[in-house]
């Protein structure tokens, strides 16, 4: 099978070509270089030892193939839920295409970005080198041995005042018998091995500000290694010990590459839960502080799940109806525990009589899990579901869904404003959790994806939003580029593949606003090349310490920059920016694949067609390119209605965006081994 078959994807290279340092194709069931020297193909299996032959692998696929074929077969075969007749349906969905890809993801408005013929002109091949998987620092990485007492005492002290404030699914005290079990002098010769485990992912989690400021000597990956070591079977037979392990290495995980599914770590956290009926009052005595715990880790899973399901557009772990626990009591752990024999349970001393203060070791989290609550109706307002047959479509349901949706999008916009309005002011925040910086981030970014989502849903002429969700959405993206520009750029905030994908799609949005929208006042354009500018700075820093990005900050200035020379051409933009800022492009010049800058070639500037553009995909996209042509985006909003077949995704714009913001970064919500890269044919949270 030819290596650019869009039908299957792009595999890793085999054992025999890595070691040798030569290309490998993705051919099955050898690669070229291993049929000419008549060796068996093998590539590492998903835990980096297991061998697994790409004979093995393309049966499989095969396999695979046709069980899809026979399913589809059998859902055509079902009566109509209108008429009971059977109807053969002519399906043109991919065998690889995702089943969770919806119009209601929140990036389907932006599919003419991408089919504008001038920017694929100049930009031939640049999408399809999204499918090149780069090499992935953690993988030189070592397991560290444990630190000194005192070093470790810094970083235990790092992650109670940064993690814990914002993810308290441990208590205070227990970190700190960890630490006392593992580093004091009085503790035993061999601690025991989940303490172990416990004492190397709190180090891992806890030097990760220090190391990539210069502050801490060892890397994080490698107590992160030192770590599953430990991380046996015992581990997750610990009951609520066990969610508790899973959150540390999901935690991790957000900030590198652990080669394991984090969102599938969320749905086994919330469904340890559910085993534990941690959803629901308990149904047995208990310390006041050990209730208080189940309820913190239950909420914590719930935060996580609410803030991945939305960016993924997938299924909650749990529905909001089906959760009858309380909040955890807004309290200190000292406090809770000294209320110990006075009062029955959390919720009489919620009630209770007590001295209160301006702020707890919980004020953070609940904050998060109010900002979560909202983020949970917005995915079930906005979901979409695709009418049952053309009688539903023109229903009346259907006709008044534009307004209904209106009225969720002002009605969600309005709560995450009180939301924010009800983030106590502190004058002297003793982290980035407690600064009002880091909740106008999250602010506007919640306010950009509720837009977004509107924008997928609600009708559109010429395939474009309506104006005005386009102005909230430039606003709300823009505010977004600023504030994070500035708390990364103050160190106070550093780089993680979800804050990456946060300030790309940010950008893009922008773009898209400046490239459909004709008449925007000069204010408005100034401003939001500014933001474009910043975004573009702080993607190459973050794409300096994320080698698997590249790709994308390459992908980003090569539409920064085929916009500004739209906007100069049309008279819009006089090619200086209004903040500033001196960092415009040279527009003379183009970058290639790996964002080396070289001259315009005049080959480049010769029209291709969109076919051409797009080149072989590893995987398919969800909508296919069937026509030669584009979209000029000077004029896409003067054209009537414009088949839907001639927008397309490209290689960006997969129902994984969130969290495959690198090659291989799909495994982060399907477990996908590294080199398989879901945005080949084409989101975590704090």
């Amino acid at each position: 099978m030819p290596s650019g078959d869009p039908r299957r994807p792009r595999l890793p290279a085999c054992h025999a070509c890595y070691t040798k340092k030569i290309k490998c194709d993705s051919n099955r069931p050898k690669c070229a270089p291993c049929v000419r020297s008549d060796s068996e193909c093998i590539t590492l299996g998903l835990d980096g030892h297991q061998p697994v032959s790409r004979g093995y692998i393309s049966e499989l696929e095969q396999r695979v193939k046709a069980l899809q074929g026979e399913l589809q077969d059998a859902l055509d075969d079902l009566p109509d839920p209108v008429t009971g007749k059977r109807k053969r349906r002519n399906s043109t969905r991919s065998a690889y295409s995702s089943p969770t890809f919806t119009e209601g993801a929140g990036l389907s408005f932006m599919r003419p970005l991408f089919t504008d013929p001038g920017w694929r002109a100049h930009n031939p091949t640049l999408l399809q080198n999204l499918s090149r998987s780069a090499r992935l620092v953690e993988a030189t990485i070592t397991a560290n041995a444990l630190p000194s007492a005192e070093t470790a005492r810094g970083v235990f002290d790092n992650y109670l005042t940064g993690t814990n404030v914002l993810n308290p699914f441990l208590l205070r005290r227990e970190i700190e018998n960890v630490y006392q079990r593992v580093f004091l002098p009085g503790a035993a010769s061999q601690p025991a091995s989940h303490d172990l485990f416990r004492a190397f992912m709190i180090l891992a989690i806890g030097s990760i500000h220090g190391f990539r400021r210069g502050t801490h000597e060892h890397h994080p990956y490698g107590y992160f290694l030192s770590a599953m070591h430990h991380f046996t079977a015992p581990i997750l037979s610990r009951g609520l010990e066990s969610i508790q392990n899973l959150l540390l290495i999901g935690r991790f995980g957000i900030y590198h590459h652990i080669g394991t599914s984090i969102w599938e770590i969320t749905q086994l956290c919330m469904r340890l839960c559910v085993e534990q009926g941690l959803h629901q009052p308990p149904t047995t005595r208990t310390s006041l502080l050990h209730e208080q715990l189940q309820r913190r880790v239950f909420w914590e899973c719930y935060v996580i799940d609410r803030y991945s399901s939305i960016t993924l557009d997938r299924p909650l772990a749990i529905a909001d109806r089906d959760i009858r626990v309380l909040l955890p009591v807004n309290a200190n752990d000292d406090e809770i525990e000294a209320a110990e024999g006075s009062v029955p349970d959390l919720d009489i001393f919620q009630v209770s009589p007590r001295s209160r203060v301006e702020t707890t070791d919980l004020s953070v989290f609940f904050l998060c899990i109010r900002l979560r609550q909202i983020t949970s109706k917005i995915h079930s307002l906005f979901q979409y579901k695709k009418p049952l047959s053309p009688e539903a479509a023109g229903s009346l349901s259907s006709v008044t869904a534009p307004g209904r949706t209106y009225t969720n999008l002002y009605r969600l916009l309005q709560e995450l404003d009180d939301w924010r309005g009800s983030v106590p002011f502190l004058e002297h925040p003793r982290c980035l959790y407690e600064s009002q910086d880091f909740y106008d981030l999250r602010w506007m970014r919640e306010r950009l994806l509720l837009v977004r989502k509107a924008m997928d849903l609600v009708p559109r002429r010429g395939h474009l939003p309506p104006r005005d969700l386009l102005s909230l959405c430039s606003q709300y993206a823009t505010g977004t580029i600023t504030v994070f520009c500035r708390l990364y750029e103050s160190q106070r905030l550093t780089y993680t593949r979800s804050y990456f994908q946060t300030l790309f799609t940010a950008g893009l949005s922008v773009v898209f606003y400046l490239s459909v929208v004709a008449d925007s006042d000069q204010t408005t354009v100034g401003q939001a090349v500014d933001a474009l500018s910043q975004a573009e700075r702080v993607l190459k820093r973050m794409g300096d310490e994320l080698p698997d990005a590249v790709q994308y900050v390459t992908v980003y200035e090569a539409l920064y920059r085929h916009t500004l020379e739209k906007l100069r051409q049309s008279g819009r933009w006089s090619g200086f920016q209004t903040h500033g800022n001196d960092n415009a492009p040279d527009l003379s010049h183009s970058y290639d694949a790996a964002g080396i800058i070289q001259p315009l070639a005049h080959a480049q500037l010769i029209p291709t067609s969109a076919t051409r553009a797009l080149g072989d995909w590893p995987l398919p996209t969800p909508n296919s390119l069937t026509g030669g042509g584009g979209t000029d985006l000077t004029t896409v909003d003067s054209q009537g209605n414009i088949p839907e077949e001639a927008f397309s995704f490209g290689a960006l714009f997969w129902d994984d965006t969130m969290w495959s913001m690198e090659a291989g970064l799909g495994e982060y919500a399907y477990g996908n081994p590294p080199g398989i890269s879901l945005w080949d044919g084409g989101s975590y949270p704090l």
